[in-house]
């Protein structure tokens, strides 16, 4: 009876693992599905690797990069921005900000941004007192000049290694 059931755990197991979904290929969370995608976003490194930082004492884990966003064809009120992060198989939004944060964390004046001119948050690090990797997935909400809802993403993996723990190194 052992080798049967065996057996059939064994014949199972493939289909558990292909159930499982990463997050680059996880659907994207609904308010970004049900949007065109225009604006382009990235982030600065990607990967991000951890690293500590002496002068600090509230973590000891820093993954410190930044994010851009930018509208490549006309100009975008941006409405809301944020970060979902990867965690039982799916997106879970971790902050939402406004029009007047998205202003101050990347120097946009009243969220109105220029064509072709990228914004910056140059301090978007994730803190932790863990050495765990992880996904984020920033997004970007707004109306281009023309009225239309426009949105933009970008993923970033964080590696739970710290800097100079790079494969090959």
């Amino acid at each position: 009876m052992k080798p049967f059931f065996i057996s059939i755990l064994a014949a199972a197991l493939p289909l558990v693992v292909l159930s499982a979904q990463s997050p680059q290929e996880a659907p994207l969370p609904g308010p970004l599905r049900a949007l065109e995608a225009t604006l382009v976003a990235s982030h600065f490194p990607s990967p991000v690797y951890a690293t500590t930082d002496d002068g600090r004492t509230d973590y000891r884990y820093f993954w410190k990069h930044n994010t851009s966003v930018m509208s490549p064809v006309e100009e975008v009120q941006v409405e809301e921005c944020g970060a979902y992060i990867f965690y039982n198989e799916q997106w879970n939004l971790r902050v939402r900000y406004g029009v007047e944060d998205f202003a101050s964390l990347f120097n946009c004046p009243k969220g109105k941004m220029k064509r072709s001119q990228p914004y910056t948050f140059t301090d978007n690090w994730r803190t932790d007192n863990r050495l765990l990797g992880g996904w984020a997935l920033w997004y970007f909400i707004g109306t281009t000049a023309s009225g239309k809802r426009v949105c933009g993403y970008a993923r970033l993996e964080t590696v739970g290694r710290l800097y100079g723990e790079q494969d090959g190194e």
